[in-house]
């Protein structure tokens, strides 16, 4: 019970980061604090503290955000919320976290090219919304979240990273030889 309402706090903190980067283009270190104190009672929670690799994957992703921050690749606030969410994951749970967050961006920057292309400048004004600025800057709040809410879904969190992927999707029955017709049921491989 106290797990899965961890897990939901989760979803709604990043989902909250990745609001107000789209509204504001700005990420609260408030969101980046949350994140990194309910990482602390999720541990608590589950009992388990084999957390190294949480930890690592958390200093790896910050340093290389400290350097993409550097060069203007990435907002502080991006890195910070990237680095906390990273915290969630070891290593193997860490690389779906970076995947879906590479698909999540690539989506949002296919998607904000098109919109803005297809609205017209005067809605830009008068919403005021930076997001809707013509050849503005790309939200990646909102690619960070969706690539924590995929992974989280898909993989789980460490520690006791149990996908939750079938609660999402009904399980496929195996295929038995009487399912099958097309099935072999002798030893012999086929092609023999």
């Amino acid at each position: 019970m106290i797990i899965d309402a961890i897990r939901w706090a989760f979803m709604l903190i990043v989902g909250a980061a990745a609001l107000q980067d789209i509204v504001t283009f700005r990420i609260s270190n408030i969101f980046f604090l949350l994140l990194i104190v309910l990482f602390g009672g999720w541990v608590a929670a589950t009992g388990e503290y084999d957390i190294v690799q949480n930890l690592l994957v958390f200093g790896i992703t910050l340093g290389i955000g400290i350097i993409l921050f550097a060069r203007g690749w990435l907002g502080g606030g991006d890195v910070k919320l990237l680095a906390a969410s990273a915290l969630w994951f070891n290593f193997a749970q860490g690389l779906s976290l970076f995947a879906a967050i590479t698909l999540g961006g690539g989506l949002l920057a296919v998607l904000l090219i098109v919109m803005r292309r297809m609205l017209p400048v005067s809605l830009y004004l008068r919403s005021g919304w930076p997001v809707l600025r013509p050849k503005g800057p790309i939200p990646y709040g909102l690619a960070i979240a969706f690539g924590a809410f995929i992974a989280g879904q898909t993989v789980g969190f460490h520690p006791t990273g149990r996908p939750h992927l079938h609660q999402l999707v009904p399980a496929i029955p195996a295929l038995t030889p009487k399912e099958n017709s097309n099935a072999r049921v002798s030893g012999t491989p086929s092609g023999f």
